[in-house]
């Protein structure tokens, strides 16, 4: 079993688009909006690896598109056809995390392999309902992923056409008795590891990653209104190339919107403007998760709240006159929203404390017989209720 000192070694990893042309598109085959090549990379990319390889066996305008947007983000990107092209650039003591075509592992495992100080081979078990990966033995198959080093790299030689580069180093690495991990049944079971290679396996990745993403909404009215929506409007939006800029268009337009109607006196139209664009907010981190996308501003999360707040402090005035009362009911309810976003809280309490869009509705639904002022005020009493009484009661795990 080889052993390589981190002092020495460059990490990379290499990838592979070489059966992403007209007719089978496994590497740019899109899963939750971006190609699977993408979400190889995004993972890759968590653990500190800059350099990436990829096979291939032609060079499409989407594949160039996506390797510049890559080197955008600081990385180096390279196409390499043939093994001689890897050997001339890979040196000694170099590493290279190896992850084929077509295979989705969860960031977590990805990570845990780059980071093993030894060189190592990922594998699950040989039984039929893994079949869909390349078979080793008669009891192992390849999961799809390696960590190998330059010596085997250099030992591949010259590879017939057509032959796999990545099975051609899996091949080499047994060879070189690189230590073999056998992965736990329930990642397949679970997902965490899948192998992409039609359109069925895709959309079920597809299902896995918006399921994923919709579950990071905490809040009542986000997660069982506005995530179910999202996730069927997203498929719509990825047919467009703009869809993402027209989300965050959306979401100053009508935030600003909400600040322009609080002041000027129109309580329930800034409600509903404010509840659509929390909805979009919502929309955008279902279809375009911002992990995958390293070009997308940052400032678009956090202006939407600052307008959001803004459009609270401005209704402090919807009642024809601004008091300290109205001022900080508005400031309360604000404050509290933004706290409660920050900490954990039991399930019952995210439900409540973490749906931005339930305390929109509430302070609506109080607008209408109180005031704003009123309403403010006592959603902000609410809100520091139930605050103490999660944090009274939840016990957190030692």
């Amino acid at each position: 079993m080889y052993a390589v000192t981190t002092s020495e070694h460059r990490p990379a990893a290499l990838l592979s688009a070489a059966t992403a042309h007209e007719d089978n598109q496994i590497a740019l085959a899109n899963v939750g909006g971006k190609t699977l090549l993408e979400h190889q990379i995004s993972a890759i990319r968590q653990t500190g690896i800059k350099r990436f390889f990829i096979e291939v066996d032609n060079v499409p305008g989407a594949l160039i598109a996506l390797a510049d947007s890559v080197r955008q983000t600081g990385c180096s990107v390279d196409f390499v056809r043939s093994a001689q092209d890897l050997q001339t650039l890979v040196v000694e003591g170099d590493r290279v995390l190896v992850l084929a075509e077509g295979i989705f592992m969860a960031p977590q495992l990805i990570l845990a392999f780059a980071t093993d100080p030894n060189l190592v081979i990922a594998t699950v078990d040989g039984r039929d309902e893994n079949e869909m990966f390349e078979r080793m033995d008669l009891n192992t198959r390849w999961a799809g992923l390696a960590l190998v080093d330059a010596r085997t790299i250099k030992a591949l030689g010259v590879l017939p056409d057509g032959w796999s580069m990545a099975s051609s180093l899996l091949r080499q690495a047994m060879r070189d008795q690189i230590a073999q991990h056998m992965l736990k049944q329930h990642h397949i079971q679970s997902g965490d590891i899948r192998k992409i290679d039609s359109g069925d396996s895709s959309d079920n990745l597809t299902r896995q990653i918006l399921s994923t993403r919709m579950a990071r909404e905490p809040g009542f009215i986000e997660s069982r209104i506005f995530a179910p929506l999202s996730q069927i409007l997203a498929s719509r939006l990825w047919k467009y190339r703009s869809g993402k800029t027209v989300l965050e268009g959306g979401i100053l337009l009508f935030g600003g919107s909400t600040i322009a109607l609080a002041m000027a006196g129109f309580p329930l139209t800034a409600f509903a403007t404010a509840l659509l664009a929390l909805f979009i907010r919502s929309l955008r981190l279902v279809a375009y998760d911002p992990a995958l996308d390293h070009a997308a501003p940052k400032w678009v999360e956090p202006l939407s709240w600052v307008l959001l707040a803004g459009a609270v402090f401005a209704g402090s005035n919807i009642d024809g006159y601004r008091t300290i009362d109205s001022m900080f009911g508005a400031a309360m309810m604000v404050g509290l929203a933004l706290l409660a976003m920050q900490l954990r809280l039991p399930k019952w309490a995210e439900k409540t404390l973490q749906s931005p869009a339930l305390l929109a509705i509430s302070a609506l639904l109080m607008t209408v017989p109180l005031g704003f002022a009123t309403a403010a005020k006592w959603v902000s009493i609410t809100q520091l209720i139930l605050l103490l009484a999660a944090k009274w009661t939840h016990k957190p795990k030692p």
